[in-house]
């Protein structure tokens, strides 16, 4: 996560022109490529010492059915979208063509490579679902660079401590899947009309999803939300640095008027 930080730092110093593929500025290169090489050391010392050391056994497949309720597989696909997306602006402005699919292509074998640590790890194994939600997620990027529709759809996150995590039952709170809620947010463009009208350019709404009461095996519930949702690319300035903020911020569900819609119907002023 530090490593993926960095790069978005990198992506906000397209401050000084914009990004031109057709020469590669080989210090933004070594640059990015440094972060790169950073990123998928920490991710694998990460894993190593969280789950992977002393635990080895025989490659096994292990299907996980409804693991989480499904939050891990939105999880595995948020995380390789965001790794994908970052890498793909980073080599951007390095000046790389193709950047997208090179963005894709590292975020899909940093994933394999986790995946197929876990299928030698006794207490996990390699999952077809995490692999499978992997693989859309580290695609996304690139084929919403080539396919313009696919930009009516945003992925994002939102994070709010839950009960058990501040009891301390989690180490971290990436750990605590009733902390984290996933978010589907809308372009304005599949909005009607009359909503288009009366709410400002940069509001639109998103569908949301996190679990409850998950601590036990087989045991939870399923939430699903609508939300108000903020557009921050909507938002005046055409700097491109002001445009590479907005952009980050957009990785992000902040605050907003909400409804949740199942198990039962609650409203919140704002949801987190």
């Amino acid at each position: 996560m530090i490593s993926l930080l960095f790069q978005t730092k990198i992506i906000s110093q397209e401050s000084q022109q914009q990004p031109d593929t057709t020469i590669i500025h080989y210090d933004r290169f070594a640059l990015v490529t440094g972060a790169t090489a950073g990123m998928i050391a920490t991710a694998h010392f990460q894993s190593y010492n969280s789950w992977w050391k002393n635990e080895r056994s025989a490659f096994r497949i292990h299907d996980e059915g409804g693991y989480a309720l499904g939050a891990d597989k939105l999880g595995h696909f948020y995380f390789s979208y965001l790794t994908s997306d970052i890498l793909g602006r980073s080599y951007e402005w390095a000046g790389v063509e193709n950047s997208f699919l090179i963005g894709a292509c590292i975020a899909f074998a940093l994933e394999l490579y986790v995946e197929i640590e876990d299928g030698f790890t006794k207490k996990l194994g390699f999952s077809p679902g995490d692999f499978g939600a992997d693989i859309a997620g580290a695609a996304y990027p690139y084929l919403r660079n080539k396919y313009s529709w696919i930009n009516n759809f945003d992925f994002k996150l939102s994070v709010y401590p839950s009960a058990n995590y501040r009891n301390g039952m989690y180490r971290t709170i990436i750990d605590d899947y009733e902390s984290i809620y996933y978010w589907l947010s809308f372009d304005r463009n599949l909005l009607p009309d009359m909503l288009n009208t009366i709410m400002p350019e940069f509001i639109t709404f998103a569908l949301g999803y996190g679990v409850k009461n998950i601590v036990n095996s087989g045991t939870g519930k399923s939430e699903i939300f609508i939300s108000f949702d903020y557009d921050f690319e909507k938002l005046p300035g055409d700097g491109s640095f002001i445009r590479s903020v907005k952009h980050i911020l957009n990785y992000i569900h902040f605050p907003a008027p909400a409804i949740r819609l199942t198990p039962s119907v609650i409203f919140y002023g704002l949801k987190f």
